[in-house]
């Protein structure tokens, strides 16, 4: 009986790369996370009031920067999927604005002021949905990644899934779950004022999704419909 030891030490190679590749992606989250968990403490700490401030403008500049990059790039194919996710961006930027209701001080749409917590121009915190969105936002977008990848995984193999995150899937998950650290971080250090925590949280997990959005992720992928 012969041994096929050239694919032994193949199979070998591949899954400690594989093992490698998810240790960095732990350790980059892990990075990542830490600062924005330092940067919200010492918010709450100094009483830094972001509402409207700072932090949220920047959600918006990379919202709508993704946006716009998106909605000029030269594509040909899969155009209804890259405008639709362009109204996505835009709705989500102007959500974290209000629609710039604070700004221009025009009254919200009379559905919203009487349905909203906060009497503000914002979906997201209409009809109750600020109790249970985010999680369900989140929730899908880690459903997806994982679909996306196990599809990648069946198509192209343990090594050309090693190949996929390297390239377009590391830096954009890495921001994603470091967000969601200081999500959860604000929860159990301040519960009931975890406000800068979500911040910091969202602004990291908004610029992971649109990175990776740009990264052209579905590039060379066999259509799935």
């Amino acid at each position: 009986m012969v041994w096929p030891w050239g694919a032994i030490m193949d199979t070998k190679n591949i899954v400690i790369a594989f093992a490698r590749l998810v240790l960095r992606g732990v350790l980059y989250s892990l990075a990542i996370g830490a600062v924005l968990i330092l940067c919200a403490q010492f918010s709450f700490v100094r009483n830094i009031d972001l509402d409207e401030g700072l932090i949220e403008w920047l959600q918006f500049v990379i919202l709508l920067g993704g946006m716009v990059a998106l909605a000029l790039r030269a594509d040909p194919t899969g155009r209804w999927w890259r405008y639709l996710v362009v109204l996505g961006l835009f709705v989500l930027a102007m959500e974290e604005i209000d629609w710039a209701q604070p700004y221009l001080g025009y009254p919200p749409l009379s559905v919203l002021a009487q349905n909203n917590a906060y009497g503000e121009m914002a979906l997201h915190n209409a009809f109750g949905m600020e109790k249970y969105l985010r999680m369900v936002l989140l929730l899908a977008v880690m459903a997806g990644g994982v679909t996306l990848l196990t599809f990648v995984a069946l198509q192209r193999g343990l090594e050309g899934l090693i190949a996929y995150v390297r390239k377009i899937f590391l830096l954009p998950g890495a921001l994603f779950a470091g967000g969601v650290l200081a999500l959860v971080a604000g929860r159990l250090m301040h519960p009931g004022d975890y406000f800068s925590f979500d911040e910091f949280g969202e602004l990291s997990i908004y610029a992971g999704v649109v990175l990776f959005i740009l990264s052209r992720p579905f590039e060379g992928l066999k259509r799935v419909w």
